[in-house]
């Protein structure tokens, strides 16, 4: 059995990449890094004079800034405050359960055009197609239903890792990342952006030990030209699970200095993303318009499972990951209901319970993905669905 069919075996997705990667992170090495320090970090951008991320816990002024420079902008076009909001979780392959919910949404006749736009990992490949709306499904359905292992990363093996920071090779999922972000699609972001629509993508800044979240329409806006670079580096950080998918490094200048910041998978701080931490924990104020509706597609089980662990290191840790980051999640989805009550704003949630395809099959198998496909489309077409508030 290959390392990446037990990889899959492990408990499929980030959680049993990163064990993997665990094992023989201590065997690898890196080029050399030029230095910073956190005040670097706080100050640093990656496009100059022109703001397009925050943290994603903590940053109060800059979210109050996001929130006012949103509201400001929709009603200079005639629009109310935001009153849908669409968050899309992390899973790996398990993004495919997402993609057919979107679609089965869309031939519902009832999916709204989503104001905020969120997404962590696989969420955040999906976010920018959800974004743009409908006329993506058939995109989405591509992605989700005739990718395999070979469009995603290549087996580098235990002796091609050494000396290399990730188990796996992810030049195919840059090139599928390329594909579509192009100037054009990058400008149709643009424009919805500047009607008042939001797209944001969370990433982990392993330097910092913190989540970022990055305005991804603000980044289309900007004339660099690395704006396209930028944006699908995001995206593939994003989506680089720790140890399996090699970090992305994304350029940024502070103070005049130069230096690169090292970025991986945004579920390292959280599956999904849908409202700041800080809003939830200390209520702080926000504007939501009446009857605003929070979808979250969580591309996963929410409530544990049994299931007796082999004794073997990879079963242990995989099994004790798992426990931990699906508590994380838990606990994320009690805050947000709490704050949706408070609020008073519907909050639908969306996940993967029943007759989940079996993990036993490699990540990203194709005809386990279109399982997982169908049951995003059976999700939101059941009598009393999971979009039902």
């Amino acid at each position: 059995m290959t390392r990446v069919k037990r990889l899959g075996r492990a408990c499929a997705g980030r959680i049993a990449a990163l064990c993997l990667g665990l094992c023989i992170a201590g065997c690898a090495t890196v080029a050399p890094r030029t230095p910073y320090t956190l005040a670097d970090a706080s100050a640093a951008s990656p496009m100059a004079g022109h703001p397009v991320r925050m943290w994603a816990r903590g940053d109060t002024v800059r979210y109050d800034q996001v929130r006012d420079e949103l509201v400001a902008q929709r009603r200079r076009v005639g629009l109310p405050p935001p009153s849908t909001i669409l968050a899309l979780s992390g899973g790996s392959d398990k993004g495919a359960f997402s993609a057919g919910l979107l679609n089965a949404w869309t031939r519902r006749g009832d999916r709204p055009q989503f104001d905020v736009v969120t997404g962590v990992s696989t969420g955040a490949l999906i976010a920018p197609f959800a974004f743009l709306g409908s006329s993506e499904d058939a995109t989405l359905t591509q992605i989700y239903t005739h990718v395999s292992q070979a469009d995603i990363f290549r087996k580098r093996g235990i002796l091609g890792a050494l000396g290399q920071a990730g188990v796996v090779d992810t030049t195919p999922l840059q090139t599928l990342i390329a594909r579509y972000i192009t100037p054009a699609f990058l400008d149709r972001i643009a424009a919805e952006h500047r009607r008042g629509r939001r797209l944001f993508v969370v990433t982990t800044n392993l330097d910092a030990q913190r989540g970022v979240v990055w305005d991804m329409g603000a980044i289309a806006t900007d004339p660099s030209p690395d704006r396209a670079r930028l944006f699908a580096r995001v995206l593939l950080a994003s989506s680089s699970i720790p140890g399996a998918f090699s970090p992305v490094l994304i350029d940024a200048t502070a103070g005049g200095r130069h230096f690169s910041e090292m970025h991986v998978d945004g579920g390292a701080v959280g599956g999904f993303f849908a409202v700041p931490r800080t809003i939830l924990s200390e209520n702080a104020s926000v504007v939501l318009a009446p009857d605003t509706r929070i979808y979250v597609l969580y591309n996963g089980r929410l409530n544990p499972t049994f299931k007796v662990v082999r004794k073997r290191i990879l079963s242990v840790a995989g099994g004790a990951l798992a426990t931990l980051l699906g508590e994380i999640d838990r606990n994320a989805i009690d805050e947000l209901r709490d704050f949706a009550r408070g609020a008073k704003a519907h909050l639908s949630i969306c996940s993967i319970e029943d007759d989940l395809p079996s993990d036993e099959k490699p990540v990203f198998d194709t005809v386990r993905m279109r399982q997982l496909y169908r049951f995003g489309e059976q999700a939101a077409t059941i009598p009393h669905s999971c979009l039902t508030p």
